[in-house]
């Protein structure tokens, strides 16, 4: 390695299989210092075996019993604790280094036979993980709501119950509070009801004649009765004669009705839809299949230009790229860099 090249991180292990050189400073800034931990049974393994069937067997089922990940996890319970005592942060250090060496051998358990089992000191960490783990786990983290559900709703301080995860302010766990409380404000349904009909009539059009509103609510009462009828006729006797199979009849004799009480053909249509959607419980048939161009029409003139949005990947050098994984990006919005 060239001794004028200042700030390389050089990784080897003993058996030379691995070397990796590196000056990003990302990375050789963020190398943990500690002393090297050297496990000297490293390739220990058991006696070798006879190639038949048993052996054949025996193997088979050792594949199926993995403990890598409950090992992982129990790492990573302690690496997002949070302490500030000098002893409990020693203590993790040393626990994670045991671990290290512990998933070493796990890892390598199949072709030597060995493995270490875990202490209940350690295995204890199972039973509170950080919350950003419990992602990967949904009965976990289902669990997790029905804990805190109970104690919301428990008055007593001793009868609540202790979490199966905690909120240390390690970075993945303000990542995915970040992301909860982003998923509850944009993604998840809220509970309170918006009223959207301003968005199916034409606003530009004046509705406000009280009269005109009342006499279309009543044919349109009367149609919802004559079209439920309909139907159950449609029902009993569309096998026998299928004259009832078409209900256009119906629809064409209620917008006959509805002519004689507004002339003009797009403001009836929109007194109609007004109507209509001025309860959230009356029947819209009419509404759409006797106006549904307008409904249409009217939806696309409420709707809000949608933004275009593309992505390039770009060289480095380019002015404003946005840095993602190594690569870079530009987002254009109608055009304009963003």
């Amino acid at each position: 390695m060239n001794r004028h090249v200042k700030d390389i991180v050089h990784f080897r292990d003993t058996d030379g299989d691995a070397v990796f050189l590196c000056n990003d400073p990302m990375l050789y800034q963020s190398k943990i210092h500690k002393p090297m931990i050297i496990d000297v049974e490293d390739k220990a393994t058991v006696k070798e075996k006879e190639y038949n069937q048993n052996s054949i067997v025996e193997y088979e089922l050792n594949t199926r019993d993995n403990r890598i990940g409950e090992i992982t996890n129990v790492a990573t319970s302690i690496l997002n604790k949070y302490t500030t005592n000098p002893k409990y942060i020693k203590q993790n250090e040393d626990n994670v280094s045991l671990l290290r060496i512990m998933q070493g051998k796990e890892i390598d358990y199949l072709k030597t036979g060995v493995r270490w089992y875990m202490k209940r000191a350690l295995r204890n960490y199972l039973k509170q993980l950080p919350f950003f783990l419990l992602f990967n786990y949904p009965k976990k983290l289902k669990h997790y709501y029905q804990i805190k559900n109970h104690n919301n709703n428990v008055l007593n301080e001793k009868d609540k119950l202790p979490l199966n995860a905690y909120h240390s302010p390690s970075s993945l766990n303000e990542l995915s509070e970040y992301i909860c409380a982003w998923e509850k404000k944009r993604i998840k349904w809220s509970k309170n009801v918006v009223n959207t009909s301003c968005l199916v009539i034409d606003n530009d059009l004046k509705l406000n004649d009280k009269n005109i509103l009342k006499q279309i609510k009543h044919i349109v009462c009367d149609f919802i009765i004559d079209w439920r009828q309909a139907c159950k006729e449609r029902d009993r006797n569309s096998l026998a004669d299928k004259k009832f199979d078409n209900l256009d009849p119906i629809i064409s004799e209620y917008k006959n009705k509805l002519g004689k009480v507004v002339s003009d053909k797009t403001l009836l249509a929109n007194y109609v839809i007004k109507a209509c959607y001025s309860n959230v419980s009356m029947n819209k048939t009419l509404a759409w299949v006797g106006y549904g161009d307008t409904i249409i029409k009217n939806l696309k003139k409420n709707t809000p230009k949608i933004k275009n949005t593309q992505i390039f990947e770009v060289p480095e050098y380019v002015d404003n790229a946005k840095e993602y994984l190594g690569k870079y990006y530009l987002m254009l919005e109608d055009g304009k860099v963003v």
